[in-house]
């Protein structure tokens, strides 16, 4: 009998320590998750898909773990007025696909917040093929006006170029055009932003504010710290993919993330 209690005691004091080191390591820190297709698999990149109902039993997790979520408007205020972040976070979706849609009432049963990063023409166009990916039907901008109770809409460019590569006249043509057409055509303001491929031209912060966007994000994977030094403009992302489509390397990319929710920090 005396060696059970010992075992439960220990493993008690084991799993309390484990806690109290994970809720100082995390406690002033949130995420941004990233999701392409909310679809069934179509053709392409295994890994930019998660099925409709993996999505719905995410963001259960985070709702009974007692996370939620905001705009990126609003996690951008409580991090420069240093309030807290403690089980806040933001979903984006880049591209602007339209099984979006598939989205939006898991997303309104929680009353969750989110950011599409629209890529302008694909939307004109209604279909776009990005590289090894099968061509795919894109979201209309009658149908982003009927969502916007539930999203921002962000740029994603106008013509979703390796921004690295361009001039500082196309550069800048590609942030202010996709941003000029995106509020005249969902009267709305478009203030955030983000790099196709995640490449970050040199000058990134210059144009960025010139072209008056509050935050852009990249797919560089990590937590966002509050009391750290934090670039606005080169935001980190989360990336929750299906498990069968999950590399060893992409666990360990996001380990700190899985701690963080699994003990609801």
């Amino acid at each position: 009998m005396d060696k059970i209690i010992k075992k439960v005691i220990g493993t008690i004091f084991l799993l309390l320590s484990i806690y109290i080191f994970v809720y100082l390591k995390y406690k002033d820190t949130s995420f941004i998750l990233v999701y392409h297709r909310i679809s069934d698999y179509q053709g392409g990149l295994k890994s930019l898909y998660v099925k409709p109902e993996t999505f719905q039993k995410q963001m259960n997790f985070l709702y009974l773990r007692g996370y939620r979520s905001v705009s990126l408007s609003e996690l951008k205020e409580h991090l420069e007025k240093n309030l807290s972040i403690k089980k806040i976070f933001c979903i984006t979706f880049d591209d602007g696909y339209e099984d979006l849609l598939n989205s939006y009432n898991i997303l309104k049963k929680y009353n969750f917040k989110a950011t599409v990063y629209v890529h302008v023409k694909a939307i004109k166009d209604g279909y776009h093929s990005y590289p090894y990916m099968s061509a795919a039907k894109m979201i209309s901008f009658n149908q982003l006006k009927n969502i916007l109770d539930i999203f921002e809409v962000g740029s994603h460019t106008l013509f979703h170029s390796d921004l690295s590569q361009l001039s500082q006249q196309n550069l800048s043509f590609e942030l202010s055009e996709s941003k000029k057409i995106l509020e005249k055509e969902l009267n709305t303001k478009i203030n955030h932003f983000c790099y196709p491929f995640g490449k970050v031209p040199k000058n990134y912060k210059e144009v960025l504010v010139n072209e008056k966007y509050q935050t852009a994000t990249t797919l560089k994977h990590g937590l966002i710290y509050r009391n750290k030094n934090l670039d606005f403009y080169l935001l980190p992302r989360i990336e929750w993919k299906e498990i069968k489509n999950m590399s060893f390397k992409d666990f360990i990319k996001n380990f700190d993330f899985y701690l963080k929710i699994l003990f609801a920090v």
